[in-house]
């Protein structure tokens, strides 16, 4: 593929896919009395007041029982984040589902841009493309709330700590500790990558034989959460509101009724929702994982991607299972299920690779749209809980 046509066939494939969100965009019913319409208050709020009013949302939060299942407002990054943008485009449900579609579309490109770098220009195409046609994230883009923004940056900083293993400069430590900085001011359970980060290292050190630096190690560990406590402490007016909300969301998912009914399961409960939404993503993705074991070399973006995959599948353990939350884990699934195919196509169609390639993700992304539009448009899931899901496939009775 030429590299002149990178942008344009970056903007076509996004232009496709905000086309099909959009087309759907006159069906939605927004939930008022659900995340969305805390996420809404909040920033108009804040859009009305100010920073200063960010202590106000602490006070109301914490006065409030019934408030805690909800959003919170350590959650700052992405409240600043939509509030600029509904005083820019007006305050509404619509506008704060028009900030999840820009934020998936940026996701796209940062997605593009990074595998291209990683994997060449072909697969980033038609990677990217895969993703753009994810249920799940077009079923997000359509909605008032946070997932795919908060994927966007959790993207954006996994692919930067790449960047600084291969060359450490000081300005891309810079850029990933300020991203990853802002992306813990935006959900604040992301956090937990650094354990993920700090176990690559080892890793790498042990298969691909890399150094480990102490700049690296700060830039996980010590950096990004000196700067989000910082502000988490100014902004709510004290280290108090801060402390007690941590201790409240430690606590919601033994104490939150929803998520106990419907956010338990098994570790592997994710999976099975990933294979309800898209089966062939999926199959692929796994076939894929467990075929790249045996293999006599690993390049190493694969066993990082490989090795997020695990730890996000094993940090939803401890959380409410919920694959909205686990949003980002598709972007790696998707990759590992272009790389399947690429690697079927090279075996079986060795002189028109590309072209089989491309017919069989375009299969795979109509298959898939059919889907996001029978799950989230026709049958209206807000929430896409396991039940929720299986009641749609008509695998249990749910109603």
């Amino acid at each position: 593929m030429a590299k002149e046509y990178e942008k344009e066939i970056l903007l076509l494939i996004i232009s496709v896919a905000a086309a099909g969100v959009l087309f759907t965009f006159r069906n939605i019913n927004f939930m008022a009395k659900a995340d969305e319409g805390y996420y809404l208050n909040y920033a108009a709020y804040i859009g009305t007041k100010g920073v200063l009013g960010i202590p106000d949302l602490f006070r109301y939060y914490l006065a409030n029982h019934a408030s805690w299942i909800f959003p919170n407002p350590l959650r700052i990054g992405f409240i600043m984040f939509s509030a600029c943008w509904l005083n820019l485009f007006g305050s509404s449900f619509m506008n704060l589902a028009f900030l999840s579609l820009f934020s998936y579309c940026l996701l796209l490109a940062v997605s593009f841009y990074f595998a291209g770098r990683y994997f060449g220009n072909r697969i980033a195409s038609l990677f990217t493309l895969l993703l753009a046609f994810s249920p799940l994230y077009m079923a997000m883009a359509r909605r008032a709330l946070m997932e795919t923004t908060v994927s966007l940056f959790t993207i954006l900083t996994v692919w930067l700590f790449l960047e600084i293993l291969r060359k450490g400069s000081k300005y891309k430590i810079l850029l990933f500790v300020i991203i990853y900085a802002f992306t813990i001011l935006i959900k604040e359970n992301v956090c937990l990558l650094s354990i993920f980060f700090l176990f690559y290292l080892l890793v790498r050190r042990r298969i691909f034989g890399g150094g480990i630096n102490l700049s690296s190690v700060l830039a996980v560990t010590l950096y990004p959460f000196l700067i989000a406590g910082i502000v988490y402490v100014i902004a709510a007016g004290g280290i108090a509101p801060v402390i007690i909300t941590a201790k409240i969301i430690l606590n919601s998912p033994s104490t939150n009724l929803y998520a106990i009914y419907f956010g338990s399961g098994p570790w592997y409960s994710c999976l099975v929702d990933f294979l309800l939404l898209s089966p062939w993503v999926c199959i692929l993705a796994i076939v894929y994982s467990f075929g790249y074991l045996v293999k006599d070399r690993w390049q190493e973006e694969v066993v990082y991607f490989a090795l997020l995959s695990a730890g996000l599948i094993f940090l939803s353990v401890f959380f409410t299972k919920n694959i909205r939350y686990l949003i980002t884990l598709d972007v790696p699934i998707r990759l590992f299920a272009v790389l399947m195919l690429d690697e079927l196509a090279r075996r079986f169609f060795k002189k028109r690779v590309f072209l089989v390639l491309s017919i069989a993700v375009i299969a795979i992304c109509l298959f898939d749209y059919l889907s996001f539009y029978n799950l989230f448009v026709l049958q209206g899931i807000y929430d896409p809980v396991s039940a929720r899901l299986l009641e749609a496939r008509h695998i249990i009775p749910y109603r």
